[in-house]
């Protein structure tokens, strides 16, 4: 398990500075290249996966560490889930960016049945009534999605002219 932590930290790291590289290239050296939009979208999909699953990585860590709490699940099944919600935010920008009948409404209706979805789950399958593990998996879920919106917001700012 330890080392399936830092192979999935060292990977996340990995699509961490490729993504940055990609996107500095796309605003500096790759300005005129027409393939830029692709690349922008590319790099910013793998920063919007991998940064924020770093980061909530990191955190839950560290609570670990000085709590003591450990609320088990399949090995990389938090990880998993969460690159699957923030694909699906960076996913719901994407359509928006080029839909112009689509707003920022639609968005946040979109977000509300991943939150809806995700405690219909969790609560349906959690045969214990432990407040602490309940906290964790709320507190993972508000931290993926806030770092995925913002994230994906400013990586759709390359994308504007």
């Amino acid at each position: 398990a330890i080392v399936m932590k830092r192979m999935e930290k060292i990977f996340n790291l990995f699509l961490i500075f490729l993504s940055g590289v990609g996107l500095f290239a796309t605003r500096v050296i790759l300005d005129d290249l027409p393939t830029r939009e692709f690349l922008v979208v590319l790099a910013g999909c793998l920063l919007v996966l991998s940064l924020p699953g770093l980061t909530i990585g990191l955190v839950f860590e560290r609570v670990q560490k000085t709590t003591g709490i450990d609320c088990g699940g399949l090995p990389l099944g938090g990880y998993l889930i969460g690159c699957t919600e923030r694909a699906l935010i960076f996913l719901a920008f994407l359509i928006n960016h080029y839909d112009p009948t689509l707003t920022y409404s639609s968005i946040m209706s979109f977000l509300s049945v991943i939150v809806a979805g995700k405690a219909i789950f969790r609560y349906s399958s959690h045969e214990t009534n432990d407040r602490a593990c309940a906290d964790w998996y709320i507190l993972g879920t508000f931290l993926s999605i806030t770092l995925a919106l913002g994230l994906t917001w400013w990586v759709f700012q390359f994308l504007m002219p």
